[in-house]
């Protein structure tokens, strides 16, 4: 019986530091994923907020007034602005603590949440080396000879493993010089030589159609340990920018939201 006993006792004793230790590789990232809880200015177009593993459209005028004085941590362009309260009219301004106006020129993302966002700096550059950018073309048949309104590129640790990956953003859209049969715009990233489709778009061209597409901001926007890219894609004689929030699950990029 002690033998028995003892037997028991190891077996539970094991389970016990088994179920400590899946808790502490697992639980813990659980818990902060469904504590997290975010709101998300992106230009003067869009507001998301997130909460309880779910993204949410905000455009209600009152819940959209509700954010009105309230502070936020402001990104221009990419770089950190300030932490500054927010008043939203033709667009969103900022003030200081003893609400004097504070004035910005560029692109606006600020954010307010329950944890330290990381914020992914990153530097576009134009496009030396199109031959990844001309295999895409040539898998939707288009001309490696092309001209383009577009070709942007920049390189950041995506995944954190110690790897840069490679990020391209081309587009031939809202050409005034030349006049291509067909538009396209591509986002993609190239890691260890593969080539990872974000945004795709071709059709024939009529001198007004089509979405060129940027990358906006890179962040770990719901507190994931893992980056999200936020890519802006403007349209002709359009004001407001279609927004997309793009994951990496199961080897591809998926829109989680979007401001369309």
């Amino acid at each position: 019986m002690k033998k028995g006993r003892m037997k028991y006792i190891v077996i539970i004793i094991v389970l016990i530091i088994y179920g400590v230790f899946m808790y502490l590789f697992f639980g813990i990232d659980e818990s902060r994923e469904r504590r997290a809880s975010t709101t998300l200015l992106i230009g003067d177009s869009t507001v998301w907020n997130y909460s309880a593993r779910d993204w949410m459209n905000v455009t209600n005028k009152q819940s959209l007034s509700s954010l009105d004085w309230q502070k936020f941590h402001v990104y221009v362009d990419n770089e950190y602005f300030g932490n500054y309260s927010v008043w939203l009219d033709d667009k969103w301004y900022l003030f200081d603590d003893n609400r004097n106006a504070v004035n910005y020129q560029g692109d606006l993302f600020a954010y307010q949440a329950d944890f330290d966002m990381d914020v992914l700096p990153f530097t576009l550059s134009d496009i030396d080396d199109f031959s990844y950018v001309n295999q895409v073309l040539e898998e939707y048949e288009l001309s490696s000879n092309a001209s383009y309104t577009l070709a942007n590129m920049t390189s950041f640790d995506f995944d954190k493993d110690g790897v840069l990956e490679d990020f391209y953003f081309v587009s031939n859209v809202f050409a005034t010089d030349f006049f291509p049969d067909k538009y396209f715009s591509f986002v993609f990233m190239v890691k260890s030589g593969k080539i990872y489709m974000l945004y795709e778009d071709v059709d024939q061209n009529d001198g007004t159609n089509g979405c060129r597409p940027q990358l906006y901001t890179a962040a770990d926007v719901d507190d994931d340990r893992s980056y999200e890219l936020i890519v802006e894609c403007s349209r002709y004689s359009v004001q407001e920018p279609v927004i997309m929030l793009y994951e990496f699950l199961d080897d591809e990029f998926k829109i989680t939201i979007s401001n369309q």
